[in-house]
């Protein structure tokens, strides 16, 4: 009860006292009370001000950091993005580039069928020079066919055939021996795979005109590869008078190390071997009865 009489007399107390200090400060009574006052307390007001500025500062350059950091993301993932799609454009390129080249042959052969292949695995073997493509049977490949890349570069031969892939016979692998012709004198001999995956050109007579960088062709002769096809250029001339041939080094037409992309030519037909004939014994006469 006594409480409630106290804040009764409290508000018209207050209001006659905001009244009477307007009334000071309108006289000018209170000025020289607030100058002191405004002096002590300006100060106090200017570090309030910058403190609240500062703090208004600080929480803007944490959200401009935040907001930084965000769009620094987001670039980040554009950037990789981009980078990706470069990649792939490249490829795309360098691919189209390899099958313009290839196309070039099928224009250049219209004759001839031909499948085209990726290398998918080199055989891990350090003595043999085998690719494996990914086609087979079902394309229509069979052991013996020719495997050219771009310019009518020679490659190899289809040596296994699976339904899905085959297996291809590198020109260096030490087992392969191709029948071939020097462009310029028209002299046949032998381009020959080496152990340390060179080529060698044998069998070429000694008075035969044999020169550094020759173009080395398939000759066609056996009938197993067609003719005309690269195979590799006049390095070094190899001759003695001593030896019955005179052989060279070649450098491969073909970079087997960078091959991605391959031709198989399909529809050539090697040449049946015709079996040599056999002579018929001669009946020995019996004695004369």
């Amino acid at each position: 009860m006594n409480r409630g009489r106290s804040r009764a007399w409290l508000l018209p107390a207050l209001t006659l006292l905001t009244i009477a200090l307007l009334l000071l400060h309108e006289s000018g009574v209170t000025r020289p009370l607030e100058d002191v006052l405004q002096s002590v307390l300006a100060p106090v007001q200017r570090a309030l001000s910058d403190l609240l500025n500062g703090i208004g500062d600080t929480f803007a350059f944490v959200r401009d950091v935040r907001d930084l950091r965000e769009r620094n993301a987001e670039l980040q993932r554009l950037n990789d993005a981009l980078a990706t799609e470069n990649v792939r454009l490249k490829e795309f390129q360098a691919e189209n580039v390899t099958l313009r080249e290839l196309l070039k042959f099928g224009q250049e052969h219209p004759t001839y069928s031909t499948q085209v292949a990726a290398l998918i695995g080199r055989d891990p073997s350090p003595y043999r020079r085998f690719v494996t493509i990914n086609a087979g049977r079902r394309e229509g490949l069979e052991p013996g066919m020719a495997v050219v890349t771009a310019g009518s570069t020679l490659v190899g031969r289809v040596a296994e055939v699976g339904l899905r892939s085959s297996k291809v016979q590198l020109l260096i692998d030490s087992a392969s021996a191709v029948n071939v012709r020097v462009q310029s004198s028209r002299v046949t001999g032998l381009a020959e795979g080496q152990p340390e995956a060179g080529l060698m050109l044998t069998q070429i007579p000694l008075d035969a005109t044999l020169n550094v960088g020759d173009i080395i062709l398939t000759s066609g002769l056996g009938g197993n590869l067609p003719r005309g096809l690269v195979v590799g250029q006049v390095t070094e001339v190899l001759k003695r008078d001593i030896d019955l041939f005179q052989t060279a080094r070649l450098r491969p037409a073909a970079d087997t190390n960078r091959l991605e992309l391959v031709l198989v030519i399909t529809d050539f037909e090697p040449l049946p071997l015709e079996p040599e004939p056999q002579s018929t014994p001669t009946p020995t006469p019996g004695p004369t009865p």
